[in-house]
């Protein structure tokens, strides 16, 4: 593989996929304008499969190519195919040698694709990881997820941090793109699809580093929480995650299996009560409590 020095005319990729999302999507557009690093096209791949949502997405992007020099391919979904498929159609398309994600309800600050491109390409990583910073809708940080737990980069100990902490948020993601298309992007699931193609990219032995810096703005809507929504859905796709989380246990202590334990329990009791379910609520948060005390009151008092 050849090694770059310097990140002057290296392509990245940046893919979009959107889902009825209107004004949320030209501020996410807005931010690309504004980057620091020029290099860049931009994959808006729309699943609305709806004719006025697509002619929405298209007015959008007709805009922004009017007034900005902005290099941005649209994709349309004849059908709606959720999350995963969606950004794999972005992949599949992507003409950059890196790749990374905007969520089209977020935004970029001015330095995002410069400060990370910077770190990965200083030591010819395959994939890297920034923080995260969560938004309310009045613009005010309520949540940090802070990687600092990151001190080794072996495939051991980075799928421990990943079964503990989730080193997930699409917007925080960059990938070299041979790489990231060699472990099969997204897979199918659209509920904890972020995790899964974490898991997939620590277990392809790729070289992997951390930015301890934040500059994308994520948001967390009105009725929904930082990592803890509610439903059927979620609560299904929170069992099969765990479930997959057990074929790594090897990679844990016992310690850190009850931690794990502890946080399944929390995630399913939280959806329960947002569906008013009280009696499950009660026995799942009993449950959590019972695997890891301490650390389930930590998690109480973080997302209360």
């Amino acid at each position: 593989m050849d090694t770059i020095r310097t990140t002057q005319d290296v392509l990245v990729s940046i893919i979009i996929a959107t889902y009825h999302r209107d004004n949320e999507l030209h501020e996410a557009l807005i931010s690309l304008t504004k980057q620091t690093y020029k290099y860049i096209d931009v994959i808006v791949v729309d699943d609305n499969a709806d004719t006025e949502w697509n002619a929405t997405v298209a007015s959008h992007i007709e805009r922004i190519r009017r007034e900005n020099d902005l290099s941005i391919l649209y994709i349309k979904n004849e059908c709606n195919l959720g999350s995963a498929a969606t950004r794999n159609r972005g992949i599949k398309a992507a003409k950059g040698k890196y790749i990374t994600f905007l969520d089209d309800d977020d935004v970029y600050l001015p330095r995002k694709i410069e400060m990370q491109l910077k770190d990965i390409i200083a030591v010819n990583a395959d994939y890297g990881l920034t923080d995260l910073y969560l938004y309310n809708e009045k613009e005010e940080v309520i949540d940090k997820r802070i990687r600092s737990y990151i001190k080794n980069t072996s495939t051991k100990e980075l799928m421990r941090y990943h079964l503990l902490y989730h080193m997930t948020g699409t917007d925080t993601l960059m990938f070299k793109t041979e790489y990231l298309r060699k472990i099969g992007g997204f897979p199918g699931s659209d509920i904890g699809d972020e995790f899964y193609l974490m898991k997939e990219a620590v277990l392809g032995g790729g070289k992997f580093v951390y930015s301890p810096h934040c500059y994308v703005k994520a948001y967390v809507h009105t009725g929904e929480t930082a990592g803890l929504s509610s439903g059927q859905r979620k609560i299904d796709g929170e069992n099969n995650l765990y479930e997959e989380k057990k074929r790594y246990f090897n990679f844990l202590s016992k310690k850190d299996i009850r931690y794990v334990e502890m946080r399944h329990y929390a995630v399913i009791a939280f959806a329960e009560l947002r569906t008013k379910r009280y009696g499950a609520f009660v026995l799942d948060a009993v449950k959590a409590f019972s695997s890891s005390p301490i650390a389930c009151v930590y998690m109480f008092l973080e997302h209360r």
